[in-house]
């Protein structure tokens, strides 16, 4: 939350998890292949094929771009039965790499077979192209191809299951952040539906940054996904401040002021304690940095460090911007809301010292889609 102390501010029931459920649906096996008779006997040799209690369901393709198309349109495909030579010479192992880095799919297990194997040496094929079998097509008889199915098989359950865990430990992760946000908020005059907008819009600047390709040696994939429940708790560090100062309305004195402004490093440090117990970049970590400068300004001019430009942490600028136009946008005790129009105006003036210029310019661009997409 923004600080009515801030200059700027006076310029004027818990659903119940999922039921378990057995799948019976088939396994999903994409044939690709641009010889019929390779479809026909995979089809017949694999017809009564079955892994735990789940027969197959054949997809076919006859080419890579078709391939391609035919993953797009069953993306729980389990296994792909992948030729080399197609309608190109590397056309499968083309097709294995946009699978893996375009499509950015994991999970499916590549079976690359092949009639001529010097066009795709094994070693070049399971180091360059990350499949996961390797079979020419002499070998592969009915036995051996039932064997294949299976240790794939195996191993894409495998990888479902390691997803499943990982969401629900990140569910996990977001619920307990909430929960300290929340213990932030009850003390404040804020809603919860404060923090849920700025993790909102902290997502959204965070990928309009990202489309337009600036900030790109520090706007990864992982940024992208952790930014927005780490913005929840940029004031966690409120827990520790009297309810005497936090709810006075109207501005603080002095010495009120300086126990406010004492919020950012002490919710920072306690994310950058607990941070410590999990290794590996995580929501924490950024979260710690976020409450931390938050209130850092982009001439030197905020708290806690007086950290200036590029030296603030980006999570911080990118929550800095969000935090302080739903400030603006919303009514408070000591203000009331401001329009829109009168809310970008007041970003534009403060951009460049208040707030980092470039992501500023990132939110006009979000807010001009969000109005676009209420229009139609």
């Amino acid at each position: 939350m923004v600080d009515p102390n801030d200059d700027l501010m006076f310029s004027n029931d818990p659903p119940s998890g999922p039921l378990h459920v057995v799948n019976v649906d088939p396994w999903k096996l994409l044939i690709v292949d641009d010889e019929e008779q390779v479809h026909a006997v995979t089809r017949l040799v694999l017809s009564d094929f079955e892994f735990e209690g789940r027969g197959l369901e054949f997809i076919s393709a006859y080419s890579g771009m078709e391939g391609a198309k035919r993953l797009m349109e069953h993306p729980d495909t389990a296994v792909i039965l992948l030729d080399v030579v197609m309608e190109f010479d590397h056309a499968g192992l083309h097709l294995a790499r946009q699978i893996r880095e375009e499509f950015n799919n994991h999970s499916v297990r590549i079976v690359l077979r092949t009639g001529q194997p010097g066009q795709a040496p094994e070693k070049r094929a399971f180091l360059d192209y990350d499949i996961n079998d390797y079979r020419t097509k002499t070998e592969l008889t009915s036995d051996r191809l039932f064997t294949a199915m299976v240790g794939a098989l195996r191993n894409y359950k495998d990888i479902q299951r390691i997803k499943a865990l990982y969401e629900q430990v990140k569910a996990a992760q977001i619920g307990t952040v909430v929960a300290m946000a929340d213990l932030a908020e009850y003390k404040d005059e804020d809603t919860g539906e404060h923090v849920m907008r700025i993790r909102a819009r902290s997502e959204a600047l965070a990928r309009a940054l990202a489309e337009q390709g600036a900030y790109a040696e520090l706007i990864n994939d992982t940024f992208l996904e952790l930014i927005g429940t780490a913005s929840i708790l940029h004031d966690v560090g409120k827990v520790a401040i009297p309810d005497s100062i936090l709810r006075k309305p109207g501005k603080l004195d002095e010495e009120e002021w300086k126990v406010m402004k004492t919020h950012a490093a002490k919710g920072e440090n306690l994310l950058f304690k607990v941070a410590q117990m999990v290794p590996g970049p995580n929501v924490l970590t950024m979260g710690s940095q976020i409450a931390g400068g938050h209130h850092e300004k982009w001439d030197g001019s905020g708290y806690p460090r007086g950290l200036q430009g590029e030296d603030i942490p980006l999570e911080a600028r990118i929550v800095a911007v969000a935090d302080v136009y739903d400030a603006l946008i919303s009514k408070r005790c000591y203000k009331k809301a401001w329009t829109a129009d009168e809310a970008m105006a007041e970003m534009r003036r403060c951009a460049g010292s208040h707030l980092d210029p470039v992501v500023v310019e990132a939110l006009e661009r979000v807010l001009a889609k969000e109005r676009a997409e209420i229009l139609g």
